[in-house]
């Protein structure tokens, strides 16, 4: 069983994470709407382009997707506590 401190170090690990995630999404957020309102206010009536902010849209994308996955969806204790009974042959 942790200690206090540990269980301290491990909240702290994961608050600056999700933090560091939520900083992440906001500025991917702000940056994409900035590109969009730039594009909307330079495109010319009839003009049928892709826009160009659609490129970092997507692979900026990409990075929040994973960011968003190791944050939330990462390694849990109770996914090492699985591995390791399997490792020790205690469960299958």
């Amino acid at each position: 069983m942790p200690t206090d401190k540990e269980l301290m170090k491990i909240a702290r690990k994961r608050t600056k994470d999700k933090t560091a995630f939520y900083i992440h999404f906001t500025i991917y957020v702000l940056v994409n709407l900035s590109l969009l309102i730039l594009y909307l206010s330079i495109l010319e009536p009839g003009t049928n382009l892709i826009p160009i902010f659609f490129g970092t849209f997507f692979g900026w994308g990409i990075g929040i997707v994973a960011h968003f996955i190791a944050v939330f969806g990462g390694v849990t204790e109770e996914k090492v506590q699985k591995e390791y009974k399997k490792l020790k042959g205690i469960e299958k």
